[in-house]
């Protein structure tokens, strides 16, 4: 494994604590009471640790369809969680999530739907590769070309086609494992942040009505 892409598969195994020391401490918040964003908050963790473990062994192993696939899921951890930002009511949605309603049919503060399309077009005004990551690792989730360029590969663009059918990728180049894992961590990171967002809304309730009201 090309050193730079072990670093960073390191620094990926190495955030379990880092997931659990986030988690206790939004769980303790305002006196350790639990509300329903607290619950939809604890499933993007145990997510996002569970999705950390697997992209990292995906990647040890070079099956780089899986751990694709696993980058897109680690995004759509952090757009969905990102959803409750932009509601009028966070707990009436996480609520309405706990009872299965799909996100895409449950509405923003502006009245529009949040679709994946949406909550990703929202976030990349702050995450400018977002919506370039998601649709590149989309095309991982359901059968697609991107499927059909792992088995005929020409990645030096010389011309010459091998054929490569196996649970293994060993013919990608180190560049593209890298930008892999980059966009794994990118992810995570801007999960963090919006869980991190939830931890302070819920310890300074006053700050953050003042902040409302002072935004109408």
């Amino acid at each position: 494994m090309h050193p730079e892409l072990e670093r960073r598969i390191s620094h990926i195994e190495g955030l379990t604590n880092l997931h659990l020391s986030l988690l206790m401490e939004m769980l303790k918040a305002d006196n350790g009471k639990l509300y329903p964003l607290d619950m939809l908050a604890s499933a993007a963790v145990k997510r996002s640790m569970a999705q950390c473990s697997g992209f990292a062994s995906l990647i040890r192993n070079q099956n780089y369809i899986c751990a694709a696939s696993l980058l897109r899921l680690q995004l759509d951890s952090c757009i969905r969680f990102f959803a409750a930002f932009i509601v009028e009511k966070p707990h009436d949605f996480a609520h309405e999530v706990l009872r299965g309603t799909p996100i895409r049919k449950l509405k923003d503060r502006k009245g529009r739907f949040m679709t994946d399309k949406h909550l990703v077009d929202t976030l990349g005004k702050k995450y400018e590769w977002m919506p370039r990551v998601y649709a590149a690792t989309s095309g991982f989730i359901h059968l697609s070309d991107r499927h059909i360029f792992s088995v005929f590969q020409d990645w030096e663009n010389t011309g010459n086609i091998s054929l490569n059918v196996g649970a293994t990728d060993e013919g990608i180049p180190d560049a593209l494992w890298i930008e892999l894992a980059d966009g794994f961590l990118a992810s995570t990171d801007a999960l963090f942040e919006y869980l991190k967002g939830w931890t302070f809304s819920k310890q300074n309730p006053e700050l953050v009505k003042q902040y409302t009201e002072n935004k109408r």
